[in-house]
């Protein structure tokens, strides 16, 4: 019988990340800022993509993706019936429509058959216009990549890759959320939740190209034009302007 309560999720903290906290915390730069930079910097140079956001979570990385790509009312996004329930929410927060398809019973991740079958029963629906996908690598176990991208090369499909798990898996060589192959439009969604592989208590990461991440950097700070610490570091200017509608 244990003496101790088992923890919901025990993280392995050490002297080095204490450390590091107390840094920021002594710093006076509590919100985001240079650290920040530094986590996004780490992801590019591992993943060898152009560019990366760190927000508050995997939820808000999927939301911004999505929003990215102008998804919305009238629009199809596929997605797996095996899955945390935000996979589904940041479809209906933006007013499209989910479909769920069927996994493969082997690995639980989407199955690439089901999937052209519901791409093609919606589009012969026509009802809605199939514009995404969203596979989870589910428990970090990663999808079959090769068939997604044939699947979404030929339909012209937007690929938003639900990676919240999947840090640092590989397919065959790639790890996930590396660069897609030429002719694939698409980003990955991390997450630094306690349960994750790396944590940072709360917290996501969203990669993807330099003019995505541009677009969602602004999405993701009320739609402004600066965030503070480019208004505050040494030699900025407080200006800024509000863009677009943002969270």
């Amino acid at each position: 019988m244990r003496e101790k309560f088992l923890l919901f999720a025990p993280p392995s903290i050490g002297e080095a990340e204490i450390d590091a906290v107390v840094d920021v915390l002594k710093s006076g730069w509590i919100t985001t800022g240079p650290k920040s930079r530094e986590l996004e910097q780490a992801f590019v140079d591992d993943l060898g993509v152009e560019a990366a956001l760190a927000v508050n979570s995997a939820t808000a990385a999927l939301h911004l993706g999505l929003a990215v790509e102008g998804i919305g009312p009238g629009d199809a996004v596929f997605t797996t019936t095996m899955t945390f329930c935000s996979t589904v929410h940041v479809i209906e927060h933006l007013g499209a429509t989910p479909v769920l398809v069927d996994v493969d019973p082997d690995t639980l991740n989407l199955s690439p058959d089901s999937l052209r079958k519901a791409i093609e029963k919606v589009r012969t629906n026509g009802e809605f216009t199939p514009r995404a996908v969203i596979p989870v690598h589910y428990g970090g176990h990663p999808c079959d990549m090769e068939q997604l991208f044939d699947i979404c090369s030929g339909s012209g499909l937007f690929l938003l890759e639900d990676a919240a798990h999947a840090m640092p898996s590989l397919y065959g060589e790639k790890k996930v959320g590396s660069p897609l192959p030429s002719g694939i439009n698409g980003m990955a969604a991390f997450s630094f939740y306690a349960t994750k592989n790396i944590t940072t208590a709360e917290g996501g990461m969203l990669t993807g190209s330099a003019e995505q991440i541009d677009r969602a950097r602004v999405l993701s700070l009320h739609g402004m034009s600066k965030d503070a610490w480019r208004r505050y570091e040494k030699g900025g200017t407080w200006r800024y302007d509000v863009v677009i509608p943002g969270f």
